[in-house]
């Protein structure tokens, strides 16, 4: 009999959605790391006849959890690690918000929203007196930075602008919202031989670390902590997982 070789190197695309199936399943993007770890409930009965070993021997899967790296800071990437959601804003031109001053020189006044600067912005101090750009103020990509020997005061400015289409993530909004999980993969050791992985219930743990300035290419590692899910159930099917390997 031959042995066929079966060596492995993993790739593909993750893609998660809610539980309920109330969105549909879209994908992570560039993930470097994919794992599973389970944990083990071990029970040992030892032999008291002599010679030493075990009797018998218990053992159950107490729990199981994944592990992934993901490399795109897109917002439902940056939600799942802080336990956020995330709203789609609008363009609608925003007039007047009011937004507090100190009138100190090198002040930066950041906008509710992103400013479109492309489009005109218009400052006015307290006393509705519209203010001039590069001499009373500067445009910043949050919103205006205070010049010394400028109108600005310590009484507030009110600002009108065009904010950028963006994503807005609330962080720790979301408590024990749940997911499923699903690999399309593929093994570059077999030209691309491919392989599903079907996660049926998950949770996701807050990051222990998001870095947003550094040298090198940031990553966002994620905690998965894989349920049973109840609602499978027949004779030999797992209720946590599922893999095609195709041969």
């Amino acid at each position: 009999m031959s042995i066929i070789d079966r060596s492995f190197i993993g790739a593909g695309s993750i893609h998660i959605q809610p539980y309920d199936h109330s969105a549909p399943l879209l994908p992570i993007g560039n993930v470097s790391e994919f794992n599973f770890s389970f944990e083990e409930d071990r029970k040992e009965l030892k032999n008291y006849l002599g010679g030493g070993g075990n009797r018998n021997v218990i053992s159950r899967v107490s729990g199981i959890t994944a592990s992934l790296v993901a490399h795109d800071f897109t917002a439902s990437n940056i939600a799942l690690a802080l336990r956020g959601n995330v709203t789609a804003t609008t363009t609608t031109p925003i007039v007047d918000e009011d937004q507090d001053s100190h009138g100190l020189a090198d002040e930066l006044i950041p906008f509710k929203r992103l400013p479109d600067l492309s489009q005109s912005i218009t400052v006015k101090d307290s006393l509705d007196n519209t203010l001039v750009a590069d001499d009373d103020y500067a445009l910043m990509k949050s919103g205006i930075k205070v010049l010394e020997g400028g109108s600005i005061d310590d009484q507030g400015v009110k600002v009108s602008y065009t904010p950028l289409k963006a994503d807005m993530v609330q962080a720790l909004v979301e408590s024990g919202r749940e997911f499923s999980l699903f690999m399309e993969g593929l093994n570059d050791a077999q030209e691309g031989l491919p392989f599903n992985i079907r996660v049926h219930r998950v949770k996701f743990s807050p990051v222990q670390n998001l870095g947003f300035i550094s040298d090198d290419f940031a990553s966002i590692s994620l905690q998965v902590d894989v349920l049973a899910d109840t609602s499978i159930s027949g004779n030999g099917l797992s209720p946590f997982m599922q893999l095609d390997l195709a041969q």
